[in-house]
């Protein structure tokens, strides 16, 4: 971990990012993406991968508070609890200092609580 404080905005970019998420507002969520992320993940990708999530654990309800964490001096990520008809996901977003996105993932509560020993 880097000895700098998180990125002071990340918990709202956080939470910005999860509304475009949840809405499928694909347009406004690859327009955050850093240059990698744009490259490699597409707007089709995006439906596609929360299509496959609804499938796997419902309808969507809402979100808890993000927690921000500097991992490098130049990344800083936000875990937030998404909450689902039959379960719960963890959005992890790593925002570049120019609040740039440059990671997206969801992951596996137990996945997140096991790294983090």
């Amino acid at each position: 971990m880097s000895p700098l404080p998180p990125l002071p905005e990340a918990d709202e970019l956080s939470r910005v990012v999860i509304d475009d998420y949840v809405h499928a507002r694909w347009v406004a969520l690859t327009a955050r993406f850093d240059a990698v992320m744009r490259e490699k993940l597409t707007e089709d990708a995006l439906a596609a991968g929360w299509a496959q999530v609804e499938e796997m654990v419902g309808a969507y309800k809402g979100h808890g508070d993000p927690a921000a964490k500097r991992v490098t001096d130049e990344f800083t990520y936000t875990d937030t609890t998404l909450n689902f008809e039959k379960g719960e996901l963890i959005a992890r977003i790593t925002f570049r200092d120019d609040q740039t996105i440059a990671g997206l993932f969801l992951l596996n509560p137990e996945f997140v609580a096991a790294t983090e020993k």
